[in-house]
C-alpha cells in the first residue's frame, strides 16, 4: 500500500503582516521600519510566503518593488483583514491603531489632485495619502508599472487595461509677464505670439503636447527660447520677463508678476482624468477615491 501525504501550507500572521506592509510601502526597508523589524526579517517572510504558495507577489528591481497581479489580489484581502482587525481593536480598547493604511496616488500636477484628495480624506480619514508628482509620461508609467494605486492626469492615452473618469476640463492660456504689451488683452491667438520669445515644457509634458499641436494645427513653426522641466520653472521664467509660457486655468495661481490670457481655439483642450487599472477598480480604497471625486463634478465615466 502506498500512502501519499499532502503537505498543506498554512499562512502565518507574520507573513501576511510583512506582505501587507511591503505592499503599502513599496519598499522592504520602509516596511521593516514600519513593523520595527530588520529588512532581512521582512525579506525572509516574503520569500517563504512566495516559495510555499508558488506565486510571485513582488518583482524587485534594485531598491524598487513592484507588486504583481497575484500580489494585488492578496493585497485586497489583507486590506480587508487588517481593517477588520483595526476595527476590532478599536471596539475592544477604544484606541486607534497606530498603523494606518497608505494610498499611493500619481498626479501630473497638484491643482486638480489636491481637491480630490481632500474629499477622499474626508471620506477616509484613517488613510494616509502619498502623492508621486511628475509629467504625464512619468505618471502613466507609474500607473502601468503598479507603482501607484490610481492616478490623476490629463488626456490619458487609450489602453484597454485602464479605466478613466473625467474630473475636470480646462483651457490653455498664455502666461505673460505683468506689463507685457499683450497683458491687457482679453484673448490672444497663437499667430499673434508666434514671433515672441516662448517658454516651453519638456517633451513628455501634457501641456507641451497641446501647445505643439496648437501651433502645428495653425501651420506655425516656432522655436522656444527656453525649455523647462516643471510648471513652476515656467512661471518663474515668465515672472522674470524671459518670455511667454503656457498654463491651464487652474494652474495660474495668484502671482502679481504674471498675467494669464486665454488662447483662442484652445478652450476645453485639457481633460483631467482619474485613472486606475481595470483590475483595481473594485479595490476598497480605489473605489472610495472614485466615489469621492463624484461629489462636485459632472462625471463622465468610460473605459479607455
Amino acid at each position: 500500500m502506498l500512502i501519499f501525504c499532502n503537505w498543506i501550507y498554512i499562512l502565518t500572521y507574520a507573513q501576511l503582516r510583512a506582505f501587507h506592509a511591503v505592499a503599502q510601502e513599496r519598499s522592504f526597508q520602509r516596511a521593516a521600519e514600519r513593523l520595527h523589524l530588520t529588512q532581512p526579517a521582512v525579506s525572509i517572510q516574503i520569500r517563504n510566503l512566495e516559495d510555499a504558495s508558488a506565486r510571485v507577489l513582488f518583482r524587485r528591481q534594485g531598491h524598487k518593488v513592484k507588486i504583481t497581479e497575484d500580489g494585488r489580489a492578496l493585497f485586497e484581502q489583507t486590506s480587508r483583514m487588517f481593517d477588520a482587525e483595526r476595527c476590532a481593536r478599536e471596539l475592544l480598547s477604544g484606541s486607534e491603531e497606530t498603523a494606518r493604511p497608505i494610498f499611493h496616488l500619481g498626479a501630473d500636477g497638484p491643482h486638480v489632485a489636491l481637491g480630490i484628495i481632500a474629499k477622499f480624506q474626508a471620506c477616509k480619514p484613517g488613510v494616509d495619502v502619498r502623492v508621486t508628482l511628475g509629467n504625464a509620461d512619468k505618471i502613466w508609467g507609474e500607473l502601468l508599472s503598479l507603482n501607484v494605486d490610481a492616478a490623476i492626469m490629463a488626456n490619458a492615452r487609450s489602453d484597454p487595461t485602464v479605466i478613466s473618469k473625467i474630473v475636470a476640463v480646462q483651457s490653455l492660456t498664455a502666461l505673460l509677464p505683468a506689463g507685457h504689451r499683450f497683458s491687457g488683452r482679453r484673448k490672444l491667438s497663437l499667430a499673434e505670439i508666434a514671433d515672441s520669445p516662448l517658454i516651453f515644457r519638456e517633451q513628455g509634458s501634457n501641456t507641451q503636447r497641446i501647445v505643439d499641436a496648437g501651433f502645428a494645427g495653425h501651420g506655425l513653426q516656432v522655436t522656444p527660447t527656453l525649455v523647462l522641466g516643471s510648471r513652476e520653472g515656467v512661471k518663474e521664467a515668465v515672472a522674470n520677463g524671459l518670455g511667454i509660457g503656457f498654463v491651464f486655468d487652474r494652474e495660474q495661481g495668484e502671482d502679481h508678476r504674471c498675467v494669464a490670457v486665454p488662447l483662442t481655439g484652445l478652450n476645453d483642450t485639457n481633460r483631467d482624468m482619474l485613472l486606475c487599472l481595470k483590475d483595481q477598480r473594485k479595490s476598497v480604497l480605489v473605489d472610495a477615491l472614485f466615489r469621492a471625486s463624484d461629489t462636485d463634478c459632472a462625471v463622465i465615466q468610460s473605459k479607455i
